[in-house]
């Protein structure tokens, strides 16, 4: 009975160790293994590209690609279910379909539609028409005292008048409104101006900001490409616009010199070029810059701060 009982025990701990191996791997593998990209272009008569993302080994992967349309390819293991639902749209669509034919009878509802159709328009006709005449009837008879036109005429204009004074009053004190609101948020503008003045001027402040700006940097150079290179040749039909695209580019040699080689033709109008680039992000260094970043107490303390805003928001 007890070595039954510890063989039980040793089957469930072994099973504990390959869930738990299993897991261990799932986490080193999504920490630790890159997700690469690659992208490619080129601009010769006509546009092509393609770019890709991959995560161990090509299992997962993602490729798009354009030559002349574009194309669609997620990969999951071996299995490609983008592609199996497009083949099978394609399928349905040059399926023909069976057109219901028209039957006689139905040809010859038709006529009796358009006839109810012409009938129902006279009616309306003839009913707008009376409603004009009956109109007109009531619009023609005349007044039966001109005294009173002129005293309703008289009312109306004093109306007028008072309603112009109480919308210019009202005018009025929403310019007063909107001036006193401006000067309050002037004030306040101004002390939260010298309220950020003061945070930034901080000591302690400052060495945050420097902590902050080398590991946002570093997070940059993780994920721009490690390998990038491309070459383009262009040209105007005047020489000289050619010379001064030239000189507008030139200051930022320092940024595209190793990468991006340009080469300028000032004998034809042209442009064409390619463009390669590659690399890959892993999310365990990205983490870790983020982690050296929660180390920082004051990094830790606007963090709350910003969550009770939020709360009280």
């Amino acid at each position: 009975m007890v070595a039954i009982v510890l063989g039980i025990l040793k089957i469930i701990g072994i099973l504990l160790l390959v869930i738990l191996g299993l897991l261990l791997f799932v986490i080193i593998s999504v920490l630790f293994v890159p997700l690469r990209y690659r992208a490619e272009g080129s601009f010769y008569e006509k546009l092509k590209g393609s770019a890709s993302v991959s995560w161990f080994l090509h299992l997962i992967s993602l490729k798009i690609s354009y030559d002349e349309k574009a194309q669609v390819d997620v990969r999951v293991l071996w299995f490609h279910p983008g592609r199996e639902k497009a083949e099978k749209a394609q399928d349905r669509a040059e399926t023909p379909e069976r057109a219901e034919p028209v039957t006689g009878r139905a040809c010859a509802d038709f006529p009796e539609e358009a006839d109810e159709t012409e009938k129902s328009e006279a009616d309306a006709f003839e009913k707008e028409l009376t409603e004009r005449v009956e109109t007109a009837q009531v619009s023609a008879t005349p007044g039966t005292d001109r005294h009173e036109g002129k005293n309703a005429g008289a009312g109306k204009i004093a109306a007028r008048f008072r309603h112009f004074l109480s919308a210019l009053k009202l005018k009025v004190q929403g310019i007063h409104r909107n001036l006193k609101k401006a000067a309050k948020k002037l004030r306040t503008g101004k002390n939260r101006w010298e309220t950020i003045l003061s945070f930034l001027r901080n000591e302690e402040n400052k060495k945050t900001f420097r902590l902050a700006k080398r590991q946002i940097f570093a997070v940059i150079r993780h994920i721009l490409p490690r390998k990038s290179e491309g070459k383009i040749r262009f040209g105007f039909d005047d020489p000289y616009m050619t010379g001064q695209v030239l000189t507008w580019i030139s200051p930022f040699y320092g940024l595209y010199g190793r990468h991006l080689q340009i080469c300028p033709d000032f004998l034809e109008p042209c442009l064409e070029g390619e463009w390669k680039l590659k690399g890959h992000i892993r999310l365990g260094t990205i983490l870790l810059l983020a982690f050296r970043m929660l180390l920082d107490k004051n990094i830790r303390l606007w963090i709350r701060a910003a969550r009770g805003r939020k709360e009280k928001a």
